[in-house]
């Protein structure tokens, strides 16, 4: 991708220098604002562990730290870029104030992008003109490390501004991954549910919160970090076992949010029971011995990884006291 053009990351806190010191790594001029000197001051010294981590044999930390420049003043930030990415403070008023500047001070070309992990672009927009360039750029912390990044889109998003975004961000080694406007976007929203049910597994004394991250560093961790949550259920269970679990949970607890969806039923009608069916949520083209051989070896070699590195005790914490269940 061109990246003749540079960049501004307004905002120079933890996101935005993280942010900014990975657009430098692959090549782009930064433009880094903030309405704090101090913060614009301190960005090369914050900034060098990270440039540090992302330093190699073509791209030195001087290099990467040299490519960002501090500038106050935002109309001169902003001028000639190709994107001019928020990462201000998590405050809906400021943003959209400054959005509002943005629009104003940027051409209609320009992309205007947002990390928010909260708020919906709707509202960040209520006094944008031209929404169609608006789309939220999401990092998920360690940003400098985690590849995916949420692109939200709303209604007015146009499909140039969210094609240019997935290929701007595939040109810095990530991967944009979509997801239409609404609370918690994609990540939070499933990590929310995921953390809330294990905070109601703890409360109701059922399970450690040893043996709850044991459960899930040794069984659906090692999964999902290799095929995700969906391509992971074609793998290993059919769509009509699927189903019952549902309906027997939904039943046991009264819990509405275990309800089955129209979806799973459509496919259930349909004979997509996933991989052993040759279709669910995906196509599977290979023989299904062939699949679960496939499966079976790189999960084997996943939890030996495990087993060997042992992460949880380098990181070096001890368990607390717990009642047993």
């Amino acid at each position: 991708m061109d990246n003749s053009k540079p960049i501004c990351v307004i905002g120079a806190g933890f996101m935005g220098t993280v942010i900014a010191t990975i657009y430098a790594r692959h090549g782009y001029a930064v433009r880094l604002h903030d309405v704090s000197a101090e913060a614009l001051a301190s960005y090369t010294q914050r900034a060098a562990p990270i440039a540090e981590s992302l330093a190699d044999a073509g791209h030195s930390v001087a290099d990467i730290l040299g490519r960002v420049t501090a500038v106050p003043d935002l109309a001169t930030a902003v001028d000639g870029v190709c994107l001019a990415h928020e990462v201000a403070q998590e405050d809906l008023a400021v943003k959209q104030a400054l959005f509002e500047r943005l629009d104003r001070l940027c051409g209609p070309e320009v992309v205007l992008g947002t990390n928010t992990s909260s708020f919906r672009l709707t509202h960040l927009c209520e006094r944008v003109q031209h929404r169609e360039r608006v789309i939220g750029i999401h990092y998920i912390t360690p940003a400098h490390i985690i590849r995916a990044v949420e692109l939200i889109v709303a209604d007015f998003t146009a499909p140039q501004t969210l094609a240019w975004a997935q290929d701007f961000l595939a040109s810095i080694d990530h991967v944009g991954v979509v997801c239409r406007e609404s609370p918690g976007f994609l990540v939070n929203r499933m990590q929310l549910a995921l953390l809330a049910e294990i905070h109601r597994i703890v409360d109701e004394g059922l399970a450690t919160p040893e043996d709850i991250d044991a459960a899930i560093r040794l069984s659906l961790g090692p999964r999902w970090a290799l095929w995700g949550a969906l391509l992971c259920e074609d793998l290993v269970v059919n769509k009509r076992t699927a189903l019952a679990v549902f309906d027997y949970m939904r039943e046991q607890t009264g819990v509405d949010y275990y309800a089955s969806t129209p979806t799973l039923r459509e496919m259930i009608a349909r004979g997509e029971q996933g991989a052993s069916t040759g279709k669910g949520w995906y196509e599977w083209q290979a023989p299904y011995p062939d699949t679960v051989r496939e499966r079976d070896s790189q999960l084997k070699t996943m939890l030996e990884w495990l087993h060997m590195h042992d992460p949880v005790a380098r990181i070096g914490v001890r368990h607390k006291p717990n009642k047993t269940p």
